[in-house]
């Protein structure tokens, strides 16, 4: 019979360990759930803030290319002065349906002399700085494109 009482005593140990790990398994699930939950979050943030960044860089690239076609299409010194300063502003046209009012184009025309083998040439430097605001677009601040 002592043998018995043994046996009955070390299956009621084994039952008692085997009831206080049972609650062990759902924490531990609940802990990595919730780990796996932050690193979930942190990498959605981390994708939006990438893809706010590409559309603000899409938007200065196109608003550049804009710029730069203008200046290949109508010269530097278009809308400047023959000296001193001048501001026009002009609306950006980015595609077929997207436009950017307030472009403003700012002229400063400084006269110059190039000496080139001792022979003096006068000659008028336009200076073009080309300025937009447009946060939707293209970001906080002013887009600013000068020569």
């Amino acid at each position: 019979m002592a043998h018995s009482t043994e046996q009955a005593a070390q299956q009621r140990s084994r039952r008692a360990r085997k009831q206080g790990q049972a609650g062990d398994a759902l924490v531990e699930a609940m802990v990595a759930l919730v780990l796996l939950g932050v690193i979930g979050l942190g990498l959605v943030y981390a994708v939006g803030r990438a893809m706010v960044a590409q559309k603000y860089q899409k938007g200065q690239s196109l608003a550049i290319q804009a710029i730069r076609a203008d200046l290949q299409g109508n010269g530097v010194a278009n809308s400047c002065p023959a000296s001193g300063n001048a501001t026009v502003t002009s609306s950006l046209t980015l595609g077929t349906n997207l436009q950017l009012p307030d472009l403003q184009k700012t002229c400063t025309v400084t006269a110059v002399t190039v000496t080139i083998n001792g022979v003096a040439k006068s000659a008028s430097l336009p200076i073009v700085r080309f300025a937009v605001d447009a946060d939707t677009l293209l970001g906080p601040g002013t887009l600013t494109v000068t020569n």
